[in-house]
């Protein structure tokens, strides 16, 4: 074994980790606002969409119930791994009333929430995947 090749397969792994690590991250991050934001009409949930480089502007027609269709789209938008950033936008104008807890389906909000669950999801990947 020479150096140069433990230094490739190294880099190699510490990508491969990177990469997973920052895209179940993504995912777990955004699917589980999707999943706790309020449904009423399923608008809310609707609304959520994912933009690479820069938000998403505007409002989107969709209706959610379940998130399904908003969980999908994240899925498909969201790069297989790091080194781009990816946006969750939802431009609804009472959105953040929800966030803040004016529904009572989320009196903790949804974005919130999922930050401090996803922040120990992360922690916990970062000490498996140590290379």
């Amino acid at each position: 074994m020479s150096f140069s090749g433990d230094m490739r397969r190294f880099i190699a792994k510490t990508t491969s980790a990177h990469n997973k690590i920052t895209r179940v991250a993504t995912l777990e991050l955004f699917g589980g606002i999707v999943k706790l934001t309020p449904v009423d009409t399923g608008r809310a949930r609707g609304n959520w969409l994912t933009g690479v480089h820069r938000p998403v502007t505007g409002e989107t027609e969709r209706l959610d119930k379940t998130g399904r269709s908003a969980i999908a789209e994240i899925s498909e938008h969201t790069p297989a791994g790091a080194g781009q950033v990816t946006y969750l936008s939802n431009n609804l104008p009472y959105i953040e009333d929800l966030e803040r807890g004016s529904s009572k389906q989320a009196p903790e909000g949804m974005v919130r929430k999922n930050m401090d669950r996803v922040q120990k999801m992360v922690d916990a990947a970062i000490r498996k995947n140590k290379v």
